[in-house]
């Protein structure tokens, strides 16, 4: 009985009720069916397309080639499915899912395809505005960080552009390194703000021009752990808080504010501790004058593997040899 209410179904009918477009082309290229949804998605009326060459009503990319899905499910392919866009006659292109599948007759022979579109336009504006959301708040992070480098510069005017100068050498090690560019982000921007913590530390102490005492040396050294405490419950996409935290960090344990050792030290903390230690040996401090790019070089290359990173001190140093980071060129905002 069952049997019998399927057999008197009208499928011409279910085809119609179908939300997604269906076409079905015969072996012949000739359109032999099109349902109301695709004629909706598509504006091409059934007048227009029965009758007719798939490839003149439907033209695309596929078309005539070994990507036909006509001569691939000639050639034996059971079932292919793949996003692009269905073109019309009429100049409109869909983006779609297309999905396509032999038709056969009740022997089993193969008399055509049938195929499924499955318009995606709404799906792919909704892409396009979280991608465009998603690049607002990469701008507005970038620019709050911005914001953060600047104040601490306004704290300590002895390390004017210091950050800003970092963060061009840590890019063009990283970039040597074969960073990609969404990881490359990361650095950026913890290297744009990695002495955020000295806000803690008293101005009478940044600017000293004499010794530092032991005490006064200890209370600078507690500048990484106050930027992690600043940092460690924002949700960046990046490890910005542990790179930052961990900058002043040795791969022999000699470094603080933990003593971490070797692997313990992730990769972007180790750029920046290079970049760190290059850059302030280049700069004017009120204890000492710039050491020049001979004495860093040297200073880099004698602790190499020990103090720092082997293959970070081989780019840094090829770097500063061949002038491949100019300084004298401000950093865009991270």
């Amino acid at each position: 009985m069952k049997m019998d209410a399927l057999v008197n179904i009208d499928w011409q009918q279910v085809c119609y009720a179908v939300p997604d477009g269906l076409i079905v082309i015969d072996l012949e290229f000739n359109v032999c069916f099109i349902n109301l949804a695709f004629t909706r998605m598509s504006g091409v009326s059934q007048k227009e397309a029965i009758g007719y060459k798939c490839y003149d009503i439907f033209p695309g990319s596929l078309c005539g080639g070994p990507g036909c899905p006509m001569m691939r499910i000639k050639a034996g392919v059971e079932r292919l499915e793949y996003e692009g866009e269905q073109s019309c006659i009429c100049g409109k292109r869909i983006p779609s899912t297309i999905t396509a599948i032999p038709y056969r007759d009740r022997d089993g022979n193969l008399i055509g395809i049938v195929e499924n579109i499955t318009d995606t336009s709404a799906l792919k504006r909704a892409e396009n505005a979280l991608h465009h959301s998603e690049g607002r708040l990469r701008r507005a992070m970038g620019g709050i960080v911005q914001a953060m480098s600047l104040t601490i510069e306004k704290r300590d005017p002895y390390t004017a552009g210091h950050q800003r100068r970092v963060t061009k050498l840590c890019r063009v090690i990283a970039n040597e390194l074969g960073f990609s560019w969404e990881r490359m982000q990361g650095l950026r921007m913890a290297a744009a703000i990695h002495d955020l913590g000295k806000i803690m530390v008293p101005a009478a102490i940044l600017n000293r021009s004499g010794n530092l005492s032991d005490h006064e040396l200890a209370i600078i050294r507690l500048h990484p752990q106050a930027a992690y405490d600043i940092l460690k419950d924002i949700d960046f996409p990046w490890p910005i808080a542990e790179t930052v935290y961990q900058h002043h960090e040795r791969l022999d344990g000699s470094g603080y504010p933990r003593g971490l050792k070797g692997d313990r030290i992730i990769l972007e903390a180790r750029i920046l501790a290079v970049a760190d230690t290059a850059e302030a040996m280049n700069s004017f401090r009120p204890y000492r004058p710039a050491l020049g790019i001979d004495q860093s070089v040297m200073e880099l290359q004698a602790h190499s593997g020990t103090r720092y990173d082997k293959a970070v001190v081989d780019v840094c140093v090829r770097v500063l040899i061949t002038g491949k980071v100019d300084w004298t060129k401000p950093e865009q905002p991270a």
